[in-house]
């Protein structure tokens, strides 16, 4: 009986070995974006993975650490700010690649045991594209998650005093403050930017923003397609796909032995253009034609 028991304890630990991921992604639950940037990221690196949907309030934060430190990871993929933080907050020691990070966050996620990828936002041309679009744009509302994004938020505002611009701001705790906001802003600014955050990623909230936007008759400018399919009327965005597989090929060489330390930081710098000239129309707006022939998708 003994001799059975050591056997099946054996049988067990090689199958957990045998099983087992070299590699933890985490990632915030429920957005489509890091799904596409989880998946550049799996085109790229092969190695087994195990991945961990981190909930937008951290309530399960603890049980994720619990589970990775538990796992014996090689690597850790942080998607999005929130899950980089996270990383590195709580395994000094573990080897860590973050991807879709903006590179106004990436001052806050460097250390020996980390690189990654960041975005470059370029706040400035997107404020621009407004004043090409509307001339009569003068204040910007903004929602953004606080504090995360506050250093995005005083980039942003400090570039709309260069235009001769102003911002007018509302930040939330998370996405189940996005009404309120909302109501907060409608009828004080020309435009709505929405920053690439975390928080307002989720389907319920582009479509919230994009209807109420038109409804109200104030242009929307957001962060990614699903905006602009929404009723955005101009996106400058990055591809998620392309930045998870950059992260993958940065995951690769920390697999084959090169310290993260060693591995410098990838931008990101080719941004895409989306417009949607039905919305645009529904404001009486008219997006120029070098911006039109800039688009890489249009939606009509």
């Amino acid at each position: 009986m003994k001799h059975a028991l050591k056997l099946s304890a054996l049988i067990l630990i090689f199958l957990a070995q045998f099983s087992s991921a070299d590699v933890a992604i985490i990632k915030t639950a429920g957005i489509a974006s890091f799904d596409d940037a989880r998946n550049g990221f799996s085109s790229i690196c092969f190695e087994n993975k195990k991945e961990f949907n981190l909930m937008e309030d951290l309530s399960n934060q603890n049980d994720i650490a619990t589970q990775i430190k538990a796992g014996n990871y090689n690597l850790i993929v942080g998607m999005g700010t929130l899950a980089a933080k996270f990383a590195k907050d709580n395994f000094p020691n573990v080897p860590i690649v973050f991807c879709m990070v903006l590179n106004t966050d990436v001052n806050s996620l460097k250390s020996d045991n980390t690189t990654g990828v960041s975005l470059d936002v370029r706040i400035k041309d997107q404020f621009t594209v407004m004043r090409n679009i509307n001339k009569k744009i003068k204040r910007i509302g903004i929602i953004y998650s606080q504090p995360e994004n506050d250093p995005l938020i005083a980039s942003a505002r400090s570039i709309a005093q260069e235009l001769d611009m102003s911002v007018v701001t509302s930040g939330i705790a998370g996405s189940q403050d996005i009404q309120k906001a909302m109501n907060d802003i409608v009828g004080k600014v020309d435009a709505l930017w929405i920053p690439p955050d975390p928080s307002l990623y989720s389907d319920e909230v582009i479509r919230y923003i994009g209807s109420t936007s038109l409804t109200k008759l104030i242009p929307c400018f957001g962060p990614n397609e699903r905006y602009v399919r929404s009723g955005a009327i101009f996106s400058m965005t990055f591809d998620p796909v392309e930045a998870g597989r950059t992260a993958g090929d940065i995951a690769n060489k920390i697999l084959q032995g090169t310290p993260p330390s060693k591995l410098q930081i990838q931008e990101l710098q080719r941004p895409k253009i989306i417009i949607n000239t039905r919305a645009a129309g529904l404001l009486k707006l008219t997006i120029p034609k070098n911006i039109q022939d800039a688009a890489s998708k249009v939606y009509q």
